[in-house]
């Protein structure tokens, strides 16, 4: 199996990660759950697209999803539609700084829901 460089297709691979989760309905913590990645490095792939993670690190994230939901390896570099990124761009650009503290907020409740209702 060759290796793709996933962290040079970071946009790509947030916009697929983002469609997948928002199609299966899972939270980002749930989604950590099932791929034992870290909640933080989890944030960092969606909101950030891994520009805070080593580029080895990014890179051992991503193949341990694809193991962890058997996906292709270049299932994340195909874009799907469903997650346009300058939809999730201009979200971000605009948000304040209460805004974007308010939106975590309101994810961590999201994820504290989802533990209680499996």
């Amino acid at each position: 199996m060759s290796m793709v460089n996933y962290y040079d297709h970071q946009q790509t691979v947030k916009e697929c990660l983002l469609a997948f989760m928002r199609q299966k309905g899972y939270s980002r913590l749930t989604f950590s759950e099932l791929t034992n990645i870290p909640r933080r490095a989890i944030n960092q792939l969606m909101l950030q697209g891994g520009e805070n993670i080593d580029k080895s690190e990014y890179n051992a994230y991503i193949v341990q999803i694809n193991q962890t939901f058997s996906f292709s390896e270049d299932y994340l570099l195909i874009t799907r539609k469903g997650v346009k990124s300058s939809t999730i761009s201009s979200l971000k650009s605009e948000r304040s700084p209460e805004a974007e503290e308010a939106h975590f907020g309101l994810e961590c409740i999201l994820d504290i829901y989802s533990m209680y209702i499996k």
